[in-house]
């Protein structure tokens, strides 16, 4: 496994001099931003880049460890799936962030992304076989088992999925967090306060998708800002994306 991290260089770096950043290098955790079905790609690019921009802007670190994450499924009708996700793609990684694609190995191939997201063991066999040997490989689990295949075969991180009232997923994180220190993300509707039993038990990033793209104030820059706040208040050290 390879830390993308270290390759990866904070555009604002350079505005700001060492003394306005943090001496820890990188926050306790990061946020997770999975794209939201829209008929308006043009215009969620543009808050992508919002969100973005304000996660670098307001951070106090000189390293921002941020993922961004697309789903094939968004785009629908006769919207050219490629065009659509290289927009994203750019927007993404102009800001310095880990841009992945979920299940679509080619199409991370294609655009440039910095891996994938699977579904199966099997995805997660054919992407190490497709893509450079640099690219993150990720698995979507559910449970123990699956979960502990991804630690067999070195994938460089997991998502889990949470539900609400799902408190068995608080026992397979800290299962996780005590078994490995490959980083673990964590998905569902999460907002500044029910992300910190997630947080204190170690999840390496946080999806912050729906508090940022939902938020009254309909600025994501706000969203973004609440839950780096969010994080700040509940964090604990987080490992690196590999």
């Amino acid at each position: 496994m390879n830390d993308l991290f270290d390759s990866i260089d904070d555009p604002l770096e350079e505005e700001a001099s060492s003394s306005q950043k943090s001496v820890a290098s990188s926050p306790d955790c990061g946020l997770y931003l999975i794209l939201s079905p829209t008929a308006d790609h043009d215009k969620q690019a543009f808050q992508l880049g919002q969100a973005l921009h304000a996660a670098n802007r307001f951070s106090a670190y000189s390293l921002n460890r941020h993922v961004v994450e697309f789903r094939p499924e968004i785009v629908h009708g006769d919207d050219s799936l490629t065009e659509i996700a290289k927009k994203y793609c750019d927007v993404t990684q102009k800001n310095g962030f880990v841009f992945l694609i979920y299940d679509d190995i080619i199409l991370a191939r294609d655009i440039g992304a910095d891996g994938v997201l699977c579904s199966s063991l099997k995805k997660c066999s054919d992407a190490r076989k497709m893509l450079d040997e640099n690219a993150i490989i990720g698995l979507k689990a559910s449970a123990q088992t699956q979960a502990q295949s991804a630690i067999s075969l070195e994938l460089d991180y997991v998502l889990f999925s949470r539900t609400d009232g799902d408190s068995s997923l608080i026992e397979l994180l800290n299962w996780w967090t005590t078994t490995t220190d490959i980083p673990a993300a964590i998905e569902g509707n999460f907002d500044q306060e029910n992300c910190a039993p997630f947080i204190l038990a170690g999840a390496t990033f946080i999806d912050a998708s729906h508090h940022i793209w939902t938020h009254p104030s309909g600025n994501p820059m706000q969203g973004t800002v609440n839950m780096l706040d969010a994080i700040e208040r509940h964090g604990t050290k987080p490992q690196a994306l590999n």
